[in-house]
């Protein structure tokens, strides 16, 4: 391909204004098309960006060849289904869909037509993450901690569908073997559910990870610790840095020399641009992406495993909170 693509994106709300912003920025396409309920919103973001406005995701067919999906989680498979089986290839952010289900239909009808079908995990696509992933060979344990404000978008999901799936997909990734275990806990403290999550996988490889998910806290928090059988790195994402303490040496040889210790900062990027060029990419190329719907899936299955979870011991029988739940996938 050597023109450009033909771009529109649906749902521009919170996170989807920013996805039109790069699609006009983009060199490789153009902003053709913007998609929202809200029709007044649709045009204003359109005359913005020079795009034409519609209501329905429908008036898209014909008109692009590719779009972002940022619609409420609940519409992700009706919309998306509906673009893919006209051939349109889709980015979704995240989660890919409600269920397994709808996931696995989003999947099968992108490989049926030979379409591009990214997820929108957006850390994968950071500095700081390229950084980190250029360093984890072997991981043995690894601890996240995701924590911020609270905030007036996406309350109605699940902390967990919220914000720990980011780092779901991240574990998983470096994992790359099945789950065996989760066990969690889940507490609603503002909202109906949860906002505070607490979850402990552990996969069939041996590799153990904690995750804790927190969108009621005083301050921003994103930490990754991974740990080696002869590293320890903490990756700050919200500060764009990595520490590492290293073994180089045996102890009663080398004394304090045995341990090589560093930290520097990572030259910031953006993400989301980052993640829209990727896709793009891989829609002129043909490529499979970073964080395909095969991947997408799976953080979403371990998440609703997270949920399964926590539900199962609450108090009162409902989703947030009481005692860990244990159980094997």
């Amino acid at each position: 391909m050597s023109s450009q693509l033909r771009a529109g994106v649906v749902g521009v709300g919170y996170f989807g204004r920013f996805h039109a912003r790069h699609y006009a920025l983009n060199p490789d396409v153009e902003l053709v098309a913007i998609v929202d309920a809200d029709e007044a919103r649709a045009h204003a973001l359109a005359k913005e960006h020079g795009a034409t406005a519609f209501t329905d995701p429908a008036d898209l067919i014909g008109r692009v060849d590719l779009v972002s999906v940022a619609v409420p989680t609940a519409l992700h498979h009706e919309t998306a289904k509906r673009l893919l089986a006209a051939g349109i290839h889709c980015l979704i952010e995240k989660p890919i869909a409600s269920t397994l289900e709808e996931a696995d239909d989003l999947i099968a009808t992108a490989d049926a037509g030979g379409l591009v079908l990214q997820v929108g995990h957006i850390e994968r696509f950071s500095a700081v993450y390229r950084a980190l992933a250029g360093q984890v060979r072997a991981p043995r344990f690894i601890d996240v901690v995701r924590a911020g404000p609270m905030r007036e978008r996406a309350n109605d999901v699940d902390v967990v569908l919220d914000l720990m799936i980011h780092d779901i997909d991240i574990v998983a990734g470096f994992a790359d073997s099945p789950v065996a275990e989760i066990e969690a806990i889940g507490l609603s403290m503002v909202n109906a559910t949860s906002d505070f999550a607490n979850a402990r996988l552990s996969f069939e490889n041996g590799l153990v990870a904690t995750l804790t998910a927190n969108r009621i806290a005083e301050g921003v928090e994103r930490v990754t610790k991974v740990y080696e059988a002869d590293r320890y790195t903490v990756c700050d994402f919200a500060n764009s840095r990595i520490a590492t303490f290293e073994r180089v040496g045996d102890v009663a040889t080398h004394g304090q020399d045995a341990a090589r210790t560093d930290s520097h900062e990572i030259a910031r990027e953006d993400s989301l641009a980052n993640e829209i060029a990727h896709f793009v990419e891989c829609v002129r190329t043909g490529s499979r992406p970073l964080v395909d719907g095969r991947a997408g899936r799976e953080a979403l299955k371990i998440a609703q495993g997270v949920m399964d979870r926590i539900g199962a011991r609450a108090p009162d029988g409902s989703k947030g909170g009481g005692e860990p739940a244990l159980a094997v996938l």
